[in-house]
């Protein structure tokens, strides 16, 4: 009895203090999105045939959503793909950064992919998304998830567009995400009160085979964008990599002293039928 009991126990325990991620729980109040059409609800445009990951990961997760993400953006200021010269990361994160709640937020930052379209190198790429980090910690923000790039070269267009691309942009992604896996582990150690929550979409979407069934389910009608398929398998991944959110903290503490009291009238049950027990 008295194992069961501290199995239970331990186990509501572990579950009280260690959030999906094997970080410590934390409680978010708040959504806040930067980043290009990968994230934009409709800034510019909603390319996506249902709910964009955000959207889901908010709603999952019961918190307050603020986008500013822009169609187009790149990880710089400007925004070629609609010809303007702002509305980029960098942009973005200047503009509203002074306007958004810090505290209990939860930060996405997710660029790159319209810096491989405009010919812009990764490096680049992977500065400007940590000079968006920095500015964002100083303004009060330590909670961040910075998805990196799927392959690009696996997209329906790219496969469309020929070997000789397939090829360039993969070997982009790849390096782009080896840069900003470096460069985050170097922001995680230069800034002690940051906490960096995972979300690896290169390896989740190399989970399908290129061309197959379910692979092309993942993609929206232009072949670039993610379908509702794919955005939600990404906030799936992303839901179950952030802290246990603070409804089921209350669920697993009432669950906690459930079985606390549970144990208490099994002991006293347990003494009652032995012979040593005296009232």
């Amino acid at each position: 009895m008295k194992r069961h009991c501290f199995t239970l126990l331990t186990s509501l325990f572990l579950l009280l203090c260690v959030g999906g991620s094997g970080q410590a729980a934390t409680t978010f109040d708040n959504l806040v999105v930067f980043g290009d059409s990968l994230s934009d609800t409709g800034q510019i445009g909603r390319f996506s045939d249902g709910d964009i990951w955000v959207e889901t990961l908010a709603r999952s997760l019961g918190l307050t959503l603020y986008n500013n993400a822009y169609a187009g953006a790149t990880t710089g200021y400007d925004n070629p793909g609609v010809g303007l010269t702002n509305t980029g990361l960098l942009w973005q994160v200047d503009e509203y950064v002074s306007s958004l709640p810090s505290e209990y937020s939860l930060v996405t930052v997710w660029a790159g992919a319209n810096d491989l379209a405009n010919n812009r190198g990764y490096e680049n790429a992977v500065a400007n998304i940590a000079t968006a980090l920095g500015l964002l910690y100083e303004a009060g923000f330590r909670y961040f998830m910075v998805p990196n790039l799927p392959d690009i070269g696996n997209t329906p267009i790219a496969q469309a567009t020929g070997e000789t691309y397939v090829q360039a942009a993969s070997l982009w992604s790849r390096e782009f995400n080896a840069y900003l896996a470096a460069m985050l582990t170097d922001f995680a150690e230069q800034n002690q009160g940051a906490v960096l929550y995972d979300l690896d979409i290169y390896a989740v979407f190399d989970e399908y085979t290129v061309n197959a069934e379910d692979w092309e389910k993942l993609f929206w009608t232009d072949g670039y964008h993610p379908s509702s398929v794919g955005h939600n398998l990404i906030a799936s991944v992303a839901t179950n990599a952030v802290p246990v959110p603070q409804t089921a903290i209350l669920l697993i503490s009432g669950l906690f002293g459930l079985v606390l009291a549970g144990c208490k009238r099994q002991k006293k049950y347990y003494l009652q039928q032995n012979s040593f027990y005296k009232k």
